[in-house]
């Protein structure tokens, strides 16, 4: 199938004179922290080996990530994901967005794809939900894929061992270890230690890949092989964009346009930015797209935070405050070109609103209209609606909802989040924010060499 050259399209007419001035002036910024970034000359320098991914590094691995899911050799019709933050989250953004909403309820030839299910655990600590997972699994034949590069972080290492512990009880530990994936660190850390014990196939976490940005790497795309996605078109989608960000880049290319546009913002004022998507389809793709800026950017007191909203359902929520709050507001559009339901057979499916006696729901002006024109116009009414209202915006395309624009998407977003991050002077590669929690988790439940903090703890409640 053949896709435009230029996957991604932005249009930012709506972020107002003064932004739009500014967001021009820095694009001189944007392109030199772009050079520095595959210069390898930006902050945090040795953690980006994933820019350029899919042209440098996938040989091998597409081969590989192939072979297991065309020769594994138990029967399966469940993945259990088991990872926490980066480790999972880019998996369901593909996986739930190419997925029929309700594909776990269907049965016969309406269920979508005819593919494995991928559910997730390992990313809390909610002992109801590990329960209902063993309930889940009780009831189907499961390969897991447990994915962290140290195997001790507490969420996914606690979900693992109840787990690889159930596993082996229901199969014996010969056939648990056929049916459990892991996806670590290539030669140190206790799940490489315990998958080479065991005998577990394995895939490698990248040394120069942090989390976040780590989608196209084994990460995301064994679970997505195995529960039958294209990731082939996956690494496509990101190759082209990352194709036309590797020689000399216009600076008026959309990657820097967007990140140029966030620093405007920034320095204007505006602390929050909106991912806005009208498609429910997509929910996943914006907790990933928080973690990606919010991991990268917030620290030093400094980034945008980044939240989501859905339209229209948060329109009858949250967009009051959008449309009258505060004015310190960013707000970006998600937007799909071409609605793209189609049937178990690949035959495309539309929805009209139909015709009916009398008017009293007042629709008829509506009559015959694709449902998806009636939610454009939606998007389109809310955008000039927020921009009267004061919240500069700007909307991005992906022309259709497929594996390739997904990794188009995913591309786009790290490459600009990489130049934003080295415009706001801050590492994108590091949290180290993220180990204050951990700790005192380890002083309260008594974690060797951190039974003085714990008592610390236990003073101060």
């Amino acid at each position: 199938m053949k896709h435009s050259t230029h996957p991604i399209v932005l249009k930012q007419k709506l972020l107002g004179d003064d932004l739009q001035a500014a967001t021009s002036a820095g694009l001189g910024a944007a392109a030199k922290a772009l050079d520095a970034v595959k210069g390898k000359r930006c902050r945090g320098a040795e953690m980006t080996g994933w820019f350029d991914w899919p042209r440098q590094r996938t040989t091998d691995l597409k081969r590989n990530v192939r072979d297991l899911a065309q020769n594994i050799d138990v029967y399966h019709d469940l993945v259990l994901v088991i990872g926490i933050g980066g480790s999972y989250l880019g998996t369901r953004a593909v996986a739930e967005a190419m997925s029929h909403t309700h594909a776990a309820l269907l049965s016969g030839t309406a269920k979508a794809a005819r593919r494995p299910q991928i559910v997730y655990a390992g990313h809390h600590l909610s002992e109801v939900g590990l329960i209902e997972t063993l309930d889940l699994l009780e009831e189907k034949q499961p390969i897991v894929n447990i994915v962290s590069k140290s195997g001790t972080t507490t969420e996914p290492a606690v979900a693992f061992r109840i787990v690889r512990d159930y596993l082996e009880r229901r199969y014996g530990k010969a056939e648990a270890a056929r049916r459990i994936v892991a996806t670590t660190d290539k030669s140190k850390g206790a799940l490489r230690q315990l998958a080479n014990d065991a005998g577990y196939k394995t895939f490698e976490v990248p040394d120069d890949v942090g989390g976040r940005f780590s989608v196209l790497t084994a990460v995301g795309l064994v679970p997505l092989a195995l529960g039958g996605f294209d990731v082939e078109a996956l690494l496509n989608g990101a190759d082209a964009v990352f194709g036309e960000l590797r020689g000399q880049v216009s600076e008026d290319h959309p990657v820097l346009r967007y990140a140029a546009a966030r620093h405007a913002a920034y320095t204007a004022g505006k602390r929050i930015e909106l991912l806005a998507i009208s498609e429910p389809k997509l929910a996943f793709v914006v907790e990933w797209w928080k973690q990606l800026f919010g991991e990268s950017e917030g620290k030093n007191g400094k980034g945008i935070f980044p939240a989501g909203l859905t339209y229209t359902t948060d329109l009858h929520s949250l967009g009051q405050y959008v449309q009258d709050g505060v004015r310190n507001l960013l707000e970006t559009f998600l937007v799909i070109g071409e609605s793209n339901s189609r049937d178990h057979v690949g035959v495309e499916r539309r929805l009209r609103v139909p015709t009916a006696e009398g008017n009293i729901d007042e629709l008829r002006y509506l009559e015959q209209r694709f449902v998806e024109e009636v939610n454009q116009a939606a998007v389109v009414g809310t955008e000039l609606a927020h921009a009267d209202g004061g919240v500069p915006s700007q909307e991005i395309t992906l022309a259709k909802l497929d594996e390739f624009h997904l990794g188009a998407f995913f591309a786009f977003c790290e490459s600009a989040c990489a130049v934003s991050a080295e415009m706001l002077g801050v590492n994108a590669y590091d949290q180290p924010g993220v180990e204050a929690y951990k700790k005192n988790l380890f002083g309260l439940l008594g974690k060797p060499g951190f039974e003085a903090l714990g008592a610390e703890i236990r003073k101060r409640l």
